[in-house]
């Protein structure tokens, strides 16, 4: 075989000999001519360095250690008579290095560079066969010193060997290895190297384990997931590399998957224990998986082996071999048989092996409050809130830039005495929101944080008791936090913290929210309500559906993309101007409280919330546009206008109707000549001599847009009438179609404009009850009965009536007071914010 020698160790001896001033730049001769010894030494401890690769990774990692120890203490790094000791005890004798000597003679120019000895471009390499070579143990060189008698206890070779394998062995066993290898040093320097290895690859081994272990935790997390997402799928994952790759042709021994623990049943508060159906049909029970029974607030004796409950899967009371019973959000006891002492406790969750052959008694009730009297409570609940226990909760939960926000005051003695009588049936120690805590955070993950404190209350010297999650789960209103319940033992009594996102609080001063307040008095005003009938009962339904809907918006239950669609509907009460229920016409605020209607309160309060609340984000135009869905549906009636928007639209749509009906009118329209008129009354053999016409139309509109006058007194108020007169067949009733047209396109341009409507007398004229003809005939327009006087109310108008003449024997007989000769009064039209138009043939003023 051929054997590469690097002549690193060549470089070593350039080095020593630029410190002799002998010149950066030296031959193998010149190296062999002047340190010959040396040389040959040299090279004969590279050969043995070669044969033992290990042996010499540790003599060079020495040399540089000692380079640089040395370095700043002298120029030379390691002295002639160390290393002249270190060679004589390294000396190898044979054939084989005095051939490369001999071979290295003729190499006339080998240049090395003395900066480093480890540089690639000093590195010569010579190859030669060591087929034949034969290296022989022990100091049989004839060049160098022969040992005498005194030197057989191994002094030098002891020495360097310290130096190089101190670490290792110390001087006395190697003073017995060197006897045992009857001084021969390679064998020893073999030994000790094998030594060395084994030691080594232990250390590495350990190393290895306690990485792998170390990476298993750290990949636990990461994999975890991974590991059920595939095995739901199917697919069996066998093993993990070192990286954290997927690996399914290997196995590893330090990386085990964990199987899935899978339990049957739900933890509910109250008493669950845990055990295994036996029913041979029941799925549960073939599958052999534990069973957990929720037995509620109670109080229960059992013998593990001789008690059955009923399974939640099969339904069949084969639930036996009890194994744990689990307390969740109560106070409770339980006693085994044979204790002299039961064990109380009101942490949240608690769990208890069950063993065979005992029998116990266990014990769970709500959580209360120990308070004497109500003053009592509020006296332990203050000092509870104040105390050093909940103040140090605090100051570890605002470490985590949490908010913590403490109610000014306690509540109020009347609205807690309300909520007590209506909520805990006058129970005064199931109130646990006498003072609570609000804490609000940025993020999900704030949040996680927080309640992961809070839960860890036991160093603050307090008690989680109850730990309700209604962030992930809906409450029954949709409102969402987490809601934990803190014993103080101190002051035996319970407080509330409730943990939120600050996107969802409806806390003044710390909401984004428009109107916060909406939502939680809307549901003061139906949290206690109990209806009284049919109506009232699902008016309350409705209410509370339209509360968790509002909640739904501001908790983020819907997405934005729903949000915004719904906020697209919202129109401003400016706009659509919301209508008066009319169950609130004529009733007053005192009205409302002596009759301590909810019904009405809930109204009055929904239709005022819609008038002042005027939002400008999305969530809080999508909540108004909730809110007058349900007013518009469920307060006003789905046949009823909500809104003089309302109100327009029926008028519009009953317009179309008639003039789908009337299609000669529908026709004419499309090529209608605009009449001309005068101011002189009309005969029917009048002539417009005088040829003074003007425009009907635009002098009809100029008189209905002139500014009123300043508000009068009742007596001077002027009467808004103007009487269109014509003969038979002019054009009236077309005429009135195209006025009402452009009075629409008018009210279109300008909201606040009066609402046109044309009304045919002959159509809705009923002379025994003339006085409502205006009501009726809105009637034929959709309108209902019960919303009239309301639009009467909150609507201007301009009453185009047509067909007068069509009407007037009967109006004229059912004159009854001759005192009431005029259309305006016996109609009653002054109730109505209203312009008049009337069209005849003849005159009526009489």
């Amino acid at each position: 075989m051929n054997l590469f020698i690097s002549f690193q160790l060549v470089l070593f001896w350039k080095s020593k000999l630029s410190q002799k001033k002998i010149g950066h730049n030296i031959s193998i001769a010149t190296l062999r001519s002047n340190f010959s010894e040396k040389l040959v030494l040299g090279l004969r401890f590279a050969l043995f360095l070669s044969i033992h690769q290990s042996c010499k990774t540790h003599i060079c990692n020495l040399c540089w250690r000692e380079k640089k120890k040395k370095k700043t203490n002298s120029k030379t790094m390691v002295s002639d008579i160390d290393y002249a000791e270190m060679i004589n005890s390294m000396k190898y004798y044979g054939k084989a290095i005095d051939k490369t000597i001999s071979r290295l003679s003729h190499i006339s120019s080998v240049s090395f560079q003395s900066k480093d000895y480890c540089s690639n471009d000093a590195v010569a390499r010579i190859c030669f066969p060591i087929n034949s070579a034969k290296c022989c143990g022990g100091m049989q060189d004839n060049i160098d010193n022969v040992r005498n008698e005194e030197n057989r206890n191994y002094s030098k070779e002891i020495k360097i060997l310290m130096r190089l394998f101190g670490e290792l062995i110390n001087k006395e066993d190697l003073q017995q290895k060197m006897e045992q290898f009857e001084g021969k040093i390679e064998l020893v320097i073999k030994d000790l190297v094998q030594q060395s290895f084994e030691k080594q690859s232990k250390l590495e081994s350990e190393s290895k384990i306690n990485e792998l272990k170390n990476m298993e935790e750290v990949n636990y997390l990461n994999f975890f997931f991974f590991f059920l997402q595939r095995q739901q799928e199917g697919n069996m994952i066998n093993d993990i590399d070192m990286n954290g790759h997927m690996n399914h042709n290997s196995k590893s021994e330090n990386v085990q998957k964990e199987i899935e623990k899978t339990e049957i049943g739900e933890i509910k508060p109250g008493i669950n224990l845990q055990g295994y159906c036996v029913n041979e049909i029941c799925l549960a029970s073939k599958a052999k998986l534990p069973v957990w029974i929720n037995i509620g607030f109670d109080d229960i004796a059992f013998a593990p082996n001789n008690s059955s409950f009923s399974c939640p899967d099969c339904k069949k009371s084969t639930v036996s071999f009890i194994a744990k019973a689990m307390f969740y959000n109560s106070e409770y006891s339980i006693c085994a048989s044979g204790d002299s002492m039961l064990v109380k406790d009101n942490n949240y969750q608690c769990s208890y092996t069950i063993k065979s052959g005992l029998s116990y008694e266990l014990k769970a009730n709500k959580i209360r409050q120990h308070a004497a009297n109500i003053e009592d409570l509020r006296e332990r609940s203050e000092n509870a809130m104040n105390s050093t226990e909940i103040q140090n909760l605090i100051t570890e939960l605002q470490k985590y830039e949490i908010t913590v926000v403490k109610p000014p005051d306690l509540k109020g003695n009347e609205r807690l005495l309300e909520k007590i009588q209506s909520d805990y049936g006058g129970d005064f120690n199931q109130a646990f929101d006498i003072g609570r805590f609000t804490i609000l955070c940025d993020n999900p993950t704030k949040l996680q944080t927080a309640v992961a404190v809070m839960k860890k209350a036991e160093q603050f010297h307090l008690i989680v008791s109850e730990d309700k999650d209604f962030f992930n789960k809906q409450s029954r209103t949709h409102h969402r936090f987490h809601n934990i319940k803190l014993y103080v033992p101190k002051h035996d009594v319970y407080i509330e913290m409730q943990a939120t996102l600050k996107n969802f609080t409806t806390l003044e001063g710390y909401t984004v929210i428009e109107n916060p307040k909406l939502s939680h008095l809307f549901y003061e005003h139906i949290r206690a309500w109990k209806p009284n009938n049919q109506s009232e009962e699902e008016l309350k339904q409705a209410s509370d559906e339209t509360l968790t809907k509002i909640n739904d918006i501001i908790c983020e239950w819907i997405d934005a993309k729903e949000v915004k669609k719904i906020a697209n509907r919202y129109k401003p009460h400016s706009e659509i101007r919301i209508l008066k229920p009319p169950k609130l016409n004529g009733v007053t605020e005192e009205d409302i409280h002596i009759k301590r209607n909810v019904s009405l309160k809930l109204t009055k309060f929904v239709y005022d919330q819609l008038c002042k609340f005027d939002p400008l984000k999305m969530k809080g135009q999508a909540i108004y546009v909730v809110l007058f869905e349900y007013f518009k549906k469920h307060i006003m009636g789905e046949m009823n206008p909500a809104s003089c928007a309302d109100v327009v639209s029926l008028l519009k749509k009953s317009r179309k109707q008639e003039l789908e009906d009337d299609t000669t009118i529908l026709q004419a329209l499309e090529t209608y000549v605009p009449l001309q008129a005068n101011d002189y009354a009309h005969t029917d053999n009048d002539v417009n001599e005088k040829n003074d016409s003007y425009d009907c139309r635009q002098h009809i509109i100029d008189f209905l847009v002139e500014q009123k006058e300043e508000q009068k007194s009742e007596q001077n108020k002027q009467v808004r009438v103007m009487v269109l007169q014509g003969k038979s067949g002019s054009g009236k009733s077309l005429f009135c179609r195209h006025l009402e047209e452009a009075l629409w396109e008018s009210y279109i341009n300008d909201p606040s404009a009066p609402i046109p409507v044309c009304i045919s007398l002959p159509k809705c004229y009923n002379e025994l009850n003339e006085t409502q003809i205006i009501s009726q005939a809105l009637q034929m327009k959709n309108i209902n009965k019960e919303i009239i006087d309301i639009i009467r109310e909150n609507i201007s108008f301009v009453f185009i009536l047509d067909g007068f003449d069509e009407i007037f024997d009967k109006y004229y007989k059912n004159n009854s007071n001759n005192n009431e000769r005029y259309f305006y009064d016996r109609f009653n039209l002054n109730e109505w914010n209203a312009k008049i138009c009337q069209l005849s043939k003849s005159c009526v003023k009489r």
